[in-house]
């Protein structure tokens, strides 16, 4: 699942810097309705990718936060868990954030509200922080997926000292 996640956030960063990279071939070579359309679809693929990150690393902390209570281990699970997410949810938020502002900004920007430049800053910013929260999303999935087979060890282990 994880590969999947990270899959996903990564055509969205990529989607994201060739709408950028085409972004400054409008009005030139370039229909602003193609930028449009790219940027739509970046932005989707964007939010929906850090979202699904941010409910599967919930979704895993809390299936092992119920285990750990069950078979009575500790709190060690649930407190490695709400590290992870500490390390990643912020940046995450920030660019889903920026992501959603920099598309509604580009209309600013094509209906001369707000200067172009302007738009073009903000999708620099908005691509360094998609790639700062995927090389965050790296490290935590993979951390993530080695307490998930921590876990699963330890429950096995349990098992068959109970038989």
């Amino acid at each position: 699942m994880a590969i999947a996640l990270l899959t996903l956030s990564l055509v969205g960063t990529v989607s994201l810097a060739w709408t950028v990279w085409l972004g400054y071939q409008v009005p030139g070579t370039v229909a602003v309705g193609r930028h449009f359309v790219l940027a739509l679809g970046s932005t989707f693929l964007l939010v929906m990718a850090h979202s699904f990150i941010m409910f599967f690393l919930i979704a895993t902390g809390v299936e092992m936060k119920e285990m750990e209570k069950t078979a009575g281990w500790g709190d060690s699970f649930r407190r490695r868990t709400v590290a992870l997410k500490g390390k990643v949810f912020p940046v995450m938020t920030l660019a889903i954030l920026l992501a959603m502002a920099n598309f509604i900004l580009g209309a600013a920007a094509h209906t001369l509200v707000i200067p172009g430049w302007a738009h073009g800053l903000l999708a620099w910013l908005t691509l360094g922080t998609c790639l700062f929260a995927l090389w965050r999303e790296y490290l935590v999935l993979g951390e993530n997926n080695r307490l998930i087979e921590e876990a699963a060890i330890r429950r096995t282990q349990g098992a068959a000292a109970s038989d």
